[in-house]
């Protein structure tokens, strides 16, 4: 009588064992990185920024299909300069001995759409934009800081509806301008301070250290 040994597959249960860490690996970062994306865009709209600059976020994980071991996250902005201005706090200096154009809230706009601006790649409302816009001619009155630029009485401060848009409309009013007073458009100065609104490390940091835990959470005995 011969005794007879059953040889476990061990090939087979290793490869299993790997499809399952892929798996795991994969699932994981993916949910690491959404998580990463989302808190990021709750931060710039917590600061105040804005859902424009929050949705700049975007988050990747690789491999793009599939699942790998190897499997890592990948999350960025579109706006890296502005996000790291306010993840920093930064002063920034107009060049040149120039000033600084800082559009208020009576500008109607604060940027152009892509659409008035094709063909470049910035689109931030500048006193010859607006002047092209609206037709209306500035004035500059000078102040002990710089200066601002002015429109005169026949311009109409537009309604807080229309203050975000990004398209302007005629503005003029009719009648005498005796009476109506200037309104402000835009604050001229030699520099501005960025303060610091972000805190991008720390919050990558909690997510990193996540990254065992989402990993564990999808693996499946």
């Amino acid at each position: 009588m011969r005794p007879t040994v059953q040889v476990p597959d061990v090939r087979g249960a290793l490869a299993g064992t790997e499809v399952q860490i892929a798996r795991s690996v994969t699932a994981g970062m993916r949910q690491v990185t959404d998580g990463l994306k989302e808190d990021l865009r709750a931060e710039v709209r917590e600061a105040g920024l804005g859902p424009r600059l929050a949705n700049t976020w975007r988050g990747q994980t690789f491999p793009k299909t599939g699942e790998s071991a190897d499997a890592a996250a990948y999350v960025s902005t579109n706006a890296p300069k502005l996000i790291d201005a306010f993840d920093r706090g930064v002063t920034i200096t107009a060049k040149g001995g120039k000033y600084l154009a800082i559009p208020t809230p009576d500008a109607g706009v604060r940027q152009l759409s892509k659409r008035r601006t094709r063909g470049s790649t910035d689109n931030t409302l500048s006193p010859a934009a607006w002047e092209r816009e609206t037709g209306t001619k500035l004035r500059f009155i000078p102040t002990r800081s710089g200066g601002v630029l002015v429109a005169d009485a026949f311009y109409r401060r537009q309604a807080a509806r229309f203050q975000r848009r990004k398209s302007f409309r005629p503005i003029r009013e009719a009648g005498p301008e005796r009476g109506r007073k200037f309104v402000v458009i835009f604050v001229l100065v030699r520099q501005a301070k960025l303060h610091k609104r972000l805190d991008i490390d720390t919050t990558a940091r909690v997510w990193a250290e996540r990254v065992p835990a989402a990993i564990a959470a999808n693996w499946q005995a």
